[in-house]
């Protein structure tokens, strides 16, 4: 057994300890240039980028959708992607912009105060997107130069809407139209009129130029059901956990977990760590089997985070070795791990021990995982 532990929880300091700990990077994981899409996904994203309509995904947490936003960006070199995280209070205008009411009325009660509405508007992913879509002369005019931050030239954007499940429900209706037609009202900015402005793609001429309508992207963790009208305004994508090696169904292009984890890992481990996190798969596709009857099966997400886990605790093993095996690991380690990565229920915890040891037992799998 190998023993690298860094936290015993004995009591007793290490002075040095600090040099001994692991460099943190969370967006490691996270590079786009790393994400790897089904044939059926990237079929999904093409009707969406020809059509101009937006692609709604579903699919377990930790399944990749957010993932799939900024790895269209990258391969478009469109940046970073617009992101809007939705909450359970978001209302349909929140998606565009906000507006800072109380501190427009403080302004307007004090005397000598810059009260333009222009100063109290802060504009979210969409507002931002049909914005930078237009000529920078555009903002200017309006007076919202500074606000929508504009590039400096006219550009396509990726906008990410996360979890639309978690809006009251009628958020996904009251953003129908303005989806479709790229546009939104902003009551607060008063024109002559006193009717509001509405920002668009329209040109001088009233036609409506699409040359850099912004792509977006929409996650739902289907926690709640979504209305059919907006459903069908959506092109529609449900991600799947892709096939193990070797039992890689026919619809499935050949995209293994193997193949994910190569592109993730691949050039952390791609000699030594091998073995290792070929044996880790198979621990977790045997967790992910439904007669194991977990009250939460582990995503694809939470095995990477764990396969990281593995990997650095053995980039400073004892005698610089990589252990061949899950075997060859501390097991008071492996079982923590286990449980506090890919478990994650109490009743599944409880039951780390026998799970592993059924895993160890059970025949290996005729396909892949070798």
């Amino acid at each position: 057994m190998i023993d690298t532990q860094l936290y015993k929880g004995q009591g007793v300091a290490r002075p040095n300890a600090q040099h001994e700990l692991p460099v943190v990077d969370p967006e490691a994981l996270q590079d786009p240039a790393d994400y790897r899409a089904t044939p059926k996904l990237a079929a999904a994203v093409e009707v969406a980028l020809m059509l101009g309509m937006p692609l709604l995904l579903t699919g377990e947490p930790g399944s990749g959708k957010s993932s799939v936003a900024a790895s269209i960006a990258h391969e478009l070199g469109l940046g970073e992607p617009l992101r809007f995280v939705v909450k359970s209070d978001t209302q349909a205008r929140d998606l565009f912009y906000r507006f800072d009411t109380v501190g427009r009325f403080h302004a307007s009660s004090t005397a000598g105060a810059d009260a333009r509405p222009q100063r109290f508007i802060r504009f979210e992913a969409l507002g931002k997107a049909i914005l930078h879509a237009r000529p920078p002369g555009y903002s200017q005019a309006l007076g919202l130069a500074d606000a929508a931050r504009h590039p400096g030239e006219a550009r396509r954007s990726v906008v990410l809407i996360d979890e639309i499940d978690k809006a009251p429900r009628d958020v996904p209706n009251d953003v129908l139209v303005e989806l479709e037609n790229m546009h939104f009202d902003v009551p607060e900015l008063d024109d002559e009129d006193k009717r509001g402005v509405t920002i668009d793609l329209k040109d001088d001429r009233g036609k409506t130029d699409n040359r850099y309508r912004p792509i977006v992207i929409i996650t739902s963790n289907s926690e709640k059901a979504l209305p059919e009208p907006f459903l069908r305004r959506c092109v529609f994508h449900n991600l799947e956990l892709p096939p193990f090696k070797g039992e890689e169904r026919a619809e499935g292009g050949g995209l293994t977990v193997e193949d994910i984890v190569a592109a993730r890992l691949g050039k952390r481990y791609a000699a030594n760590g091998q073995p290792l996190v070929t044996d880790a798969l198979r621990l977790f596709r045997f967790l992910r089997q439904p007669d194991r009857q977990l009250e939460y099966k582990p995503s694809l997400a939470e095995c990477l985070n764990w396969l990281d886990a593995l990997l650095k605790r053995q980039e400073g093993g004892a005698g610089g070795g990589w252990p061949k095996s899950l075997a060859e690991l501390d097991a008071g380690w492996l079982h923590g791990s286990v449980a506090n990565l890919l478990l994650k229920k109490p009743r599944d915890q409880r039951r780390t021990a026998e799970l592993i040891r059924q895993w160890g037992e059970a025949p290996r799998p005729q396909t892949g995982g070798k």
